[in-house]
């Protein structure tokens, strides 16, 4: 069987097939792998499609996706060396030479030459071979082909995010050479239309759960069956990246539609007790059941192995990049007793340094964790308390006031008492609309909610951006130091985007630079 590091080399096999093959020998090897000898078996694309997950969620992509962000927010700061010291966290210090934004990029469209190959090979391939004698039904090379096209709206949807227009590439490589790949940088509206419709076929053909008992078996759409593996896509993890940005798009009706729909499914059930989610300490921790999408990690995994992530959150046991005091303080209670358990997991105050707040949410930050012991290390992209955090918000948008929105908040805060927890967190009351006089003022509680409980998890950056849009504020660009952006600014003209890396526009000079840049 080929290996996972062989499928990684594929793309540069395609690079060079095409000299190799007139150039160097008359006929190719029976040992050798290329693009015309490998996608030949189901088991071949299985391997691809492992492959083009790996690229996608390294900790140079994925979980960088998720740790940026969160830098960028006011959540996040760098106790030791100050909040200037972060190039995230203050954009005026940003430069087009930075090291992490390069990474970013290039490991981005790595990403997309893996994803993009699976994608073109695999519907090259003949339907006979993905014959399942168990699930005759079972439309294998579909679902492959949308569990890629879902990576590939994922890895734009980000980039877009990051840096707005982007150059469009569909295709796998087919040179070694740099100028066959100067394009110049399609719109936003280009780059999602893409993304668009690669969920919509992600939609249609990506399965409602998988099974692995066997190898290579996909369970059937069962709605009785729980999801036995969180690190693919699902039908849902398409419905929530849609909701996201219909969320972002202000799109109330079709984030409902598709919240809801996720939440029906069964497949999803919210945690008894919150700390199930991230607490690699208590039993069925990580993989949750309320969990849709999540990064699967182990010390030891290959490219799996995102512990790296851990540099970014302590240093010689201190908070290298730590909560804000305002974070610390948007919780409920006094400062001598923790109440809500979602911060006694978020965040630690250190005694002898107050302005020293430990970000522990995920395992890679607790002092006790030990990736040689094989602890979890896992990274949600997403769960189903967004969905429900997505109807509150959109419910008292359509109108006020909305008794479900009010259950759905409760439902969340109730889960912040937790008896079983040392020290015990006896909880948060409960609201109702005599503390919320007007549409306004539950607007504010329901962020205040969704920051609380998706603290950390590399969302608060892009809520505070389309807050800005809906309510022409500047919390954003306040957050990193960019004091002269004024209200209902255009994210495209300001240092909110990252820059083009240096890098990139040596290699393609068709490149125009992010305004702020230049």
């Amino acid at each position: 069987m080929k290996t996972i590091k062989q499928i990684i080399l594929l793309v540069a096999l395609m690079a060079i097939s095409t000299l190799a093959c007139e150039e160097l020998v008359d006929e190719v090897p029976e040992d050798r792998i290329t693009v015309e000898n490998f996608f030949t078996r189901s088991s071949d694309a299985e391997a691809a499609i492992i492959g083009a997950y790996n690229f996608s969620f390294r900790s140079g992509n994925s979980v960088n996706y998720l740790f940026f962000s969160t830098r960028s927010s006011d959540d996040m700061t760098a106790p030791l060396q100050g909040q200037e010291s972060d190039r995230f966290m203050w954009r005026p210090n940003m430069t087009t030479d930075d090291g992490n934004v390069n990474g970013l990029w290039s490991d981005s469209y790595q990403a997309l030459a893996n994803i993009n190959l699976v994608i073109q090979q695999v519907a090259l391939m003949d339907d006979g071979v993905f014959f399942n004698e168990e699930f005759p039904e079972l439309d294998r090379k579909s679902q492959i082909i949308a569990e890629a096209k879902f990576l590939r709206a994922w890895t734009y949807y980000n980039m877009v995010q990051y840096w707005g227009g982007v150059p469009l590439v569909t295709e796998p490589p087919t040179s070694v050479e740099p100028e066959d790949y100067r394009i110049p940088r399609a719109t936003r509206d280009e780059i999602m239309a893409l993304v668009n419709q690669d969920l919509d076929d992600a939609e249609r053909d990506l399965p409602l759960n998988y099974d692995f008992e066997f190898t290579g078996a996909i369970q059937p759409d069962d709605p009785d069956a729980q999801p036995t593996q969180k690190g693919r896509a699902t039908v849902a993890a398409a419905k929530m990246l849609k909701a996201r940005i219909a969320m972002q798009n202000q799109d109330w009706e079709n984030a409902i539609r598709l919240s809801r729909e996720v939440i029906e499914s069964g497949q999803y059930p919210l945690t008894e007790r919150w700390v199930n989610i991230f607490d690699a300490e208590v039993q069925g921790s990580q993989n949750a059941s309320e969990s849709i999408l999540e990064i699967q990690t182990l010390a030891g995994a290959g490219e799996f192995n995102n512990t790296g992530g851990y540099s970014w959150f302590t240093v010689d046991g201190r908070p290298r990049r730590g909560a804000t005091l305002e974070a610390y303080d948007l919780f409920e209670g006094d400062e001598d007793e923790i109440i809500d358990v979602r911060k006694a997991e978020s965040m630690t105050q250190r005694r002898e340094n107050p302005n020293e707040i430990f970000a522990v949410k995920y395992a890679n930050a607790f002092p006790w964790w030990n990736p040689d012991n094989g602890d979890p290390f896992n990274f949600i992209i997403f769960r189903a308390t967004e969905a429900y955090l997505n109807i509150a918000e959109a419910l008292n948008e359509q109108a006020y006031p909305n008794n479900e929105a009010m259950e759905i908040v409760n439902r969340i805060r109730r889960r912040a008492q937790d008896l079983q927890y040392n020290p015990p967190t006896p909880g948060i009351d409960e609201w109702d609309f005599s503390m919320f006089p007007d549409q306004a003022s539950f607007r504010a509680a329901i962020r205040e909610e969704r920051r609380r409980e998706l603290m950390f998890e590399g969302q608060r950056w892009w809520d505070m951006l389309r807050y800005d849009a809906m309510d022409n504020t500047t919390i954003a660009p306040a957050a990193v130091g960019l004091t002269n952006v004024a209200p209902n600014y255009n994210i495209d003209e300001t240092r909110l985007l990252l820059p083009i890396p240096d890098g990139a526009r040596v290699q393609n000079p068709e490149l125009i630079q992010n305004i702020g840049y230049q």
